[in-house]
């Protein structure tokens, strides 16, 4: 039973490395799109704070934009997913740890908050910290170590938001989606562009 078990690990590894030796996992658009839709969010919540708009709306703002942009993103995918040959077992991977990212921070920044089980002013670098790790296995699974550094930067900003959480901690972590996410996603993309069948 134990050398069945170990002979369908062994599998499952070589397939996930030769997936990653000979066709793109992540062409980067992900990390640019909802970078960009994050950021845009963050800097409307910052605006009504300081507005003094209440908090029921900027949950509106949040559920509105988050909404908008996963279903315009469900149809983007639809149309990628019609030109591709072939679907990997490490694109699938990564797609499948996304969504549950996705999922966790979607309870982290809604139900956590509704349920007042910690401080808005918190959310932030709960999601920083998820985030941190999402990054550490999207490059392990795409065997870019450049990629898992970028965790140090989510997990750094983390701890700093958590100890001297303010109404800054807004911009503070659009700024890290601007450099930890958008800028990973455009040089991820760069290479993709550059070369559409390379490994990287």
């Amino acid at each position: 039973m134990n050398t069945l078990q170990s002979e369908t690990e062994l599998k499952v590894i070589k397939k996930i490395m030769e997936d990653s030796r000979n066709i793109i996992a992540d062409n980067g658009w992900h990390y640019i799109y909802w970078g960009a839709a994050v950021t845009i969010g963050l800097i409307s919540n910052y605006v009504m704070v300081l507005s003094d708009i209440n908090i029921n709306s900027q949950g509106l703002l949040w559920f509105i934009l988050m909404t908008c942009t996963w279903v315009t993103e469900v149809i983007i995918e639809k149309r990628i997913s019609r030109d591709k040959t072939e679907k990997t077992f490490a694109g699938e991977l990564l797609g499948t740890l996304w969504f549950a990212a996705g999922i966790t921070m979607f309870i982290f920044g809604f139900i956590g908050t509704i349920t007042k089980a910690y401080s808005p002013l918190y959310i932030c670098p709960v999601i920083s910290t998820m985030l941190g790790t999402a990054y550490i296995i999207s490059g392990a699974i795409q065997q870019a170590k450049w990629l898992q550094i970028v965790s140090i930067g989510w997990w750094s900003g983390a701890i700093y938001t958590f100890l001297f959480p303010s109404i800054h901690t807004l911009l503070i972590f659009a700024l890290m989606i601007i450099c930890f996410q958008i800028t990973p996603g455009i040089i991820l993309y760069r290479k993709w562009k550059r070369n559409p069948l390379a490994v990287f």
